[in-house]
């Protein structure tokens, strides 16, 4: 089963969601924390409203500058909403504003964790539309994580997230980078655009053990004059190595002799981002995962 198919399975799970629905730039066993740094000061009530409605008032968690940071319940909708050791708390860590059901709607992306299973990157994202002032809920997709996203326009004037995730675990280490779009009524239709799989955690001894070392270095957007996206410009690194090759010491910041650097760039069309002709050949060679 390739990774691609393995990931879909894991998030499809429960969520509805296709072809896959996973996000964030740090996911799965591994800690995030709060993005809520590029959020509109003038936007902040709305999201407190949000929140009220996903907890009530004497739930809510601040920080010391007063932000709210998440539920001491977990909401409805999500795994852990029962009393349990997994389901004491819930974390904000991402508001995105946007018009994602339709080029003129108000809506709200809270993206949150704490309160779903590992299989569901341990949380997801709770969409709102925002009228007068007055948030109303739309939907909750669980494991759909959106604190890590770009925020694009299509050429409907819809607009749509690109994203970073990550999954971890039993040694391996897993980076993607997908896009989100919403319809009507809420719903997230995603596409992978790129992924990588690393192995080298499974590694123990120094041995001839062959594994692959590879990650998602870098993604870089272009726009043009009207605001509308135009490519996608991704660097990761790639080697099939051995674990006596990984684990030999070496300069910090330095890749380990056998691991190169690849950019992979991708064109979007006004609907949907595709892999240029020449990345064709490199985009191959990270999909052999």
């Amino acid at each position: 089963m390739t990774l691609r198919r393995i990931l879909q399975s894991i998030l499809l799970l429960g969520t509805g969601l296709l072809p896959f629905a996973p996000a964030g730039w740090c996911q799965g066993a591994t800690g995030r924390s709060a993005n809520t740094a590029a959020t509109p000061v003038a936007r902040t009530a709305d999201i407190e409203k949000a929140v009220a409605l996903l907890c009530q008032p004497k739930d809510i968690i601040r920080s010391k500058d007063g932000k709210v940071t998440g539920c001491k319940v977990c909401p409805e909708g999500t795994q852990f909403r029962s009393d349990g050791p997994m389901s004491d708390h819930w974390g904000l860590y991402g508001a995105t504003f946007g018009h994602f059901t339709s080029p003129t709607d108000d809506n709200l992306l809270i993206s949150g964790a704490s309160c779903d299973s590992h299989s569901m990157n341990w949380g997801g994202t709770f969409l709102f539309t925002l009228k007068l002032g007055r948030p109303r809920l739309v939907r909750y997709d669980m494991g759909l994580i959106t604190d890590s996203c770009h925020k694009f326009t299509l050429s409907s004037g819809r607009d749509f997230l690109v994203c970073k995730g990550g999954w971890t675990g039993q040694g391996e280490d897993n980076s993607y980078v997908f896009s989100a779009v919403f319809d009507a009524s809420g719903e997230a239709a995603t596409d992978f655009l790129f992924s990588t799989r690393d192995t080298g955690g499974t590694c123990g001894d120094p041995d001839d053990t062959k594994v692959r070392v590879t990650d998602i270095k870098d993604v870089q957007f272009t726009s043009k004059d009207s605001g509308l996206p135009s490519g996608i410009t991704i660097t990761a690194t790639l080697g099939d190595i051995t674990c006596a090759r990984l684990l030999a010491k070496r300069d910090p910041g330095k890749l380990p002799a056998g691991v190169k650097t690849y950019k992979v760039e991708f064109a979007f069309d006004g609907k949907k981002f595709q892999v240029t002709p020449a990345s064709k050949a490199t985009l191959k060679l990270f999909d052999s995962n």
